[in-house]
């Protein structure tokens, strides 16, 4: 963990994986993607698929 006077850095919990899959993958067009650089593919994906691919993602 990386922590500043106002900003922490810590790895991923398994308790963060249901909001970042809100943030990233619920919606076909979030927000954000209106921003994103568009020559990268967006896909929308179910929770379980996501979920499944859990080990994955906490191992970054």
């Amino acid at each position: 963990m990386i922590q500043d006077h106002e900003l922490q850095f810590r790895p991923i919990a398994e308790g963060d994986l249901p909001r970042l899959w809100e943030l990233v993958y619920k919606e076909e067009a979030p927000e954000w993607k209106k921003w994103d650089a568009p020559y990268f593919e967006h896909k929308c994906i179910s929770w379980e698929e996501y979920y499944g691919s859990e080990p994955k993602l906490l191992a970054v």
